[in-house]
């Protein structure tokens, strides 16, 4: 009994092409970003997706009129307009008109959401600024937050970005919110990275849409688990669908089939099939189907006695639903850290992170958590 194994034949073609499928229904959100020249613009489009989408200059400004900013590797689109100049708003006004105008027609170049800048170090928000936000909110109807940059040279209790929330609190009162970021990755831990996130999120009008922004984001791994555990959710319910009506082994099977597709999902959620190599890939690939060939073939016979003989035990719905819950935990737990190991640099790390000891690690860690 002991050397009961699920056949897994064909299923890292269907983990790759599951992958694939995944990654063509997530919709690519356009981020809309608008502001003064030099206010940190590219500074804060790579603190949130983690790439450099937008060069960073202390010099010169880098980008000149609408500029999309994206990547094979991040499902998402953001327009950079060039810092607006004080001495020509109308022609501004009149050049940002235009550009929403002539994207509106095209469903995937519509304007999801704005974010508006302003700098802190300018310790001042303009009619102007005011004006701006009115004509997006009202005149175009785009979720608009401002987002005060540069907050490192705020004073330390904060009361220049306070007073400047207040000016735009009167005008538009909630349904403008604003948040405070900076250049500097510590102070930014105690600021407004997390809630600005959260509230581009809650404002894209489409599922597929947010699990776009999700992935694309680096900022917020709690966001990633959020979205990680709700695919969980989804598989563990199929899994308890399977198990209704029970066949020993074409049900350990099609769990078997279950977990493949639910490990794809939870790495693209978090962005890992388009940040580590192709080889890498399929060695993560290989071994994830193996590891949960027998990762379930362990479970069961763990949890139903005799199963796999010839008058083995059956998979029930709160079997089969355990066994996903855990695995998924397991994934999660695995898939986070090696995030961390790609951000940092470590793909050596990816390695030793796939193994089958790391997924019963995490699996019992799942038990022991939920043991009732």
């Amino acid at each position: 009994m002991s050397n009961f194994i699920i056949p897994t034949d064909g299923l890292k073609e269907k983990f790759e092409k599951q992958l694939q499928e995944f990654k063509a229904s997530v919709k690519s959100p356009n981020v809309l970003l608008l502001g003064q020249t030099g206010v940190g613009k590219s500074s804060l489009i790579n603190t949130i997706f983690g790439e450099e989408l937008a060069a960073v200059s202390h010099i010169k400004p880098e980008t000149r009129g609408f500029h999309v900013y994206n990547s094979s590797n991040i499902p998402v689109n953001v327009i950079d307009s060039e810092g607006y100049e004080l001495a020509n708003p109308d022609e501004f006004k009149k050049m940002l008109d235009q550009f929403i105008e002539q994207n509106f027609i095209v469903a995937d170049k519509q304007i999801h959401i704005c974010w508006y800048c302003i700098s802190i170090s300018s310790a001042r928000v303009l009619p102007y600024d005011i004006d701006n936000i009115e004509y997006l909110t009202k005149q175009k109807r785009i979720p608009t937050c401002v987002v005060f940059t540069q907050c490192d040279n705020d004073t330390p209790e904060g009361s220049i970005a306070k007073s400047l929330t207040e000016v735009v609190g009167k005008s538009f009162g909630r349904h403008v919110p604003c948040f405070q970021v900076s250049n500097d990755p510590e102070i930014n831990k105690e600021l407004d990275i997390d809630k600005l996130i959260n509230w581009s999120i809650t404002n894209l009008n489409d599922d597929n849409l947010k699990a776009g922004f999700i992935i694309a984001q680096k900022a917020d791994l709690n966001k990633k688990e959020e979205k990680a555990n709700d695919r969980i959710k989804y598989y563990a319910a199929g899994a308890a669908a399977i198990g209704a009506s029970p066949i020993p082994m074409s049900d350990a099977v099609l769990l078997t089939a279950l977990q493949v597709q639910m490990a794809s999902d939870i790495f693209s959620v978090y962005g890992l099939n388009a940040k580590i190599g192709d080889t890498l890939k399929n060695i993560v690939g290989g071994r994830v189907v193996t590891m949960l060939g027998k990762s379930v073939a362990g479970n069961l016979l763990k949890l139903i006695p005799g199963f796999g003989s010839v008058v083995g035990g059956a998979i029930n719905a709160g079997v089969a639903s355990t066994i996903t819950w855990g695995l998924g935990y397991a994934l999660v737990q695995i898939t986070k850290k090696a995030i961390e190991a790609e951000w940092s640099g470590d793909t050596k790390l990816l390695e030793t992170l796939f193994t089958e000891e790391m997924i019963d690690k995490y699996v019992n860690e799942y038990k022991r958590k939920n043991k009732k």
